[in-house]
């Protein structure tokens, strides 16, 4: 494999474990705070959630970055590379935020029906966020570059 799909793969991998840090944190403070409007107390977190949250921000952002970077090089050295059309690009992201919308409507709706609120957050909807989010972030990446200044489509002929 070449040095830049390595870096690709390595910020996919960083980027998904981000996605993770990101999403568990986030479930986590909505079950401590769905618990806490229950039983009429301010909620209170640890300190670990504030940490994985961060984490997960800087790893994804990081990778999100090193992604575009990489891609944008890649382009300019490979100007003809053949790249998947905007509107299809922009179909994906979509249907992926449209299905992380309604992911979580119907947690909310599930989560406010329950006798009492899980301590922990569902590993399966956790996974189910980092996909969905993975469905916007990863084509957002060559539609970004696509309209990034500097970015020259190849002119034929």
């Amino acid at each position: 494999m070449s040095r830049m799909a390595w870096r690709l793969f390595a910020d996919a991998v960083v980027g998904v474990t981000g996605l993770v840090l990101l999403f568990w944190a986030l479930e986590t403070v909505y079950l401590v705070s769905a618990e806490a409007t229950r039983e009429g107390i301010e909620a209170s977190l640890e300190t670990s959630t504030y940490v994985l949250l961060f984490l997960g921000l800087i790893l994804g952002a990081g990778a999100m970055y090193d992604a575009l970077r990489q891609w944008s090089i890649h382009l300019r050295f490979h100007p003809r590379e053949s790249q998947a059309p905007a509107w299809l690009l922009t179909i994906v992201i979509v249907l992926g935020a449209v299905a992380l919308l309604v992911g979580l409507v119907i947690h909310t709706a599930y989560v406010a029906d329950l006798a009492t609120v899980p301590a922990r957050p569902s590993q399966g909807y956790v996974l189910f966020q980092v996909t969905a989010a993975l469905f916007m972030l990863v084509p957002l990446v060559p539609l970004s570059v696509r309209w990034a200044p500097g970015y020259r489509r190849a002119r034929l002929g």
